[in-house]
């Protein structure tokens, strides 16, 4: 009887600590948006972020947005949001251009990024309840639990060389995706998923604002098509 005991405990423990149900984020391919008023002209993104500062209780104080310069990110979200003109670039016809100097493009592309956790606008959920249970009966070598949560809004504006406002969308973000871990998971392996999760909102709300700003209200066609 011991014996089947033994051989329980081991079947569990193996159950519980091989399989790693890693989550699979897609990210995107997005189509380009060839709309004429965007061919051979020069784009300048100016990206910035904001999130409640750090405390232990809630309410915490929302921070002023800040250009994405000046800020510390999370590994989470510092490759998609640091490169986020190569994001850009993917909505864009090829004959278009990117510059690093607003007083030689044609438009400007306002990005505001708002988390709603002090964590960032993605971060991983460590499930603590269900991660206790399993490292007490694994001796502390079972797959660790996650939610990956992407918890932001993000705001889209395009200016011309004039400052005048073109178009402007809001998007409101929220996704939640369960994520296991495993013992090898070193480094950014860990956050690779939550990575992809950052970079797949950024490009679909990115790609849905050139899609409508490319065919905008009546008023403001004549102003696009003349710049």
């Amino acid at each position: 009887m011991p014996l089947m005991k033994l051989a329980t405990a081991s079947i569990a423990l193996m159950v519980m600590v091989g399989c790693v149900s890693r989550a699979q984020i897609d990210v995107p391919k997005v189509t380009p948006v060839e709309a004429q008023a965007y061919q051979h002209k020069v784009f300048y993104s100016d990206v910035y972020y904001s999130q409640p500062q750090a405390n232990l209780f809630s309410g915490a104080a929302q921070q002023a947005m800040q250009p994405l310069g000046h800020i510390k990110l999370s590994r989470i979200c510092s490759p998609a949001m640091t490169h986020f003109n190569q994001l850009l670039r993917e909505q864009l016809p090829a004959s278009s251009r990117i510059t690093h100097d607003a007083r030689t493009s044609d438009y400007r592309l306002q990005v505001e990024i708002q988390a709603h956790e002090n964590r960032g606008p993605v971060y991983l959920d460590y499930l603590i309840a269900q991660n206790l249970t399993k490292n007490l009966l694994t001796f502390g070598v079972a797959n660790e639990d996650f939610d990956i949560i992407a918890d932001f809004d993000v705001q889209y504006r395009l200016y011309d060389k004039n400052e005048q406002l073109l178009f402007s969308k809001d998007y409101a973000v929220q996704d939640s995706v369960p994520h296991q871990a495993g013992n090898f998971d070193f480094g950014d392996r860990i956050f690779l998923p939550a990575q992809n999760m950052m970079k797949k909102y950024l490009l679909l709300t990115m790609n849905d604002f050139f899609v409508n700003a490319s065919r905008p209200s009546p008023e403001l066609a004549a102003v696009l098509s003349d710049s």
